[in-house]
């Protein structure tokens, strides 16, 4: 009798790595996303300390005790070379098509609190006229 020989694999060879293939993928998948939420959201808290220092330093120059929404946005902050441009919320569409103005999610008080819409504070407390991080604002894509 002649031997035959197989060239390639059988159905259930193949079967049986996609079928690990799509186990691995299930497990990485959930990993992948948690860790970009993650970044997106220090990211966001080093614009807010940087917006703080902006914020810091105009108002110790001027003498004023300005706001985010008192000086319309980043406008007056850029143009002061006190920040080089206005921040993006990272992962989070822009609330404003201008870029002087930002992403308009990050928001700040007199008391020298800055926040973003959607992810909060850097310390966690809450500010502004709701804490934010319960469920009510979310990220209005990018996710």
């Amino acid at each position: 009798m002649k031997k035959i020989k197989r060239k390639g694999f059988t159905l259930i060879e193949l079967m049986i790595v996609i079928s690990i293939i799509g186990v691995l993928a299930a497990i990485a998948i959930p990993n992948f996303r948690s860790a970009r939420e993650k970044s997106n959201q220090r990211a966001c808290y080093a614009n807010q300390k940087t917006v703080l220092g902006a914020l810091e330093m105009y108002n110790l120059d001027n003498g004023d005790n300005a706001t985010i929404a008192t000086l319309g946005g980043f406008q007056k902050l850029v143009e002061g070379k006190y920040m080089q441009s206005a921040p993006d919320d990272p992962g989070c569409k822009s609330a404003t098509t201008d870029p002087a103005q930002g992403s308009g999610n990050y928001q700040s008080n007199a008391d020298g609190d800055v926040w973003c819409a959607f992810h909060g504070t850097v310390d966690g407390k809450c500010v502004g006229t709701g804490c934010v991080g319960d469920g009510a604002a979310q990220c209005g894509g990018g996710s």
